[in-house]
């Protein structure tokens, strides 16, 4: 992975991969970051295609793997890319 990818350039602005996840009393709308504070509204934007949607930091996450900077509901995930994908380049601004 790009060593760019993985970077933190700014407050508010962080680059990296996104998964998905699909728990019991997980919802559309809401994602999972280590470190932004819950209740911060973030903007996803597929690095590859352009598409974004926004979400809402509800949980802390993901912890498998380190490239990877944001776990997205799987409904919302679907929206941005293929759930076989697993993963995709992001930009997340907040």
């Amino acid at each position: 992975m790009p060593a760019a990818l993985a970077a933190e350039h700014a407050d508010g602005v962080h680059e990296g991969y996104v998964s998905w996840y699909d728990l019991p009393g997980s919802r559309a709308g809401v994602c999972a970051h280590r470190t932004i504070e819950r209740g911060t509204v973030v903007t996803v934007t597929n690095l590859d295609t352009g598409a974004w949607i926004t979400c809402t930091v509800d949980d802390r996450g993901p912890y498998s793997g380190d490239d990877k900077v944001l776990d997205l509901h799987r409904d919302d995930f679907a929206r941005l890319a293929p759930l076989d994908q697993g993963v995709f380049p992001a930009r997340l601004d907040w």
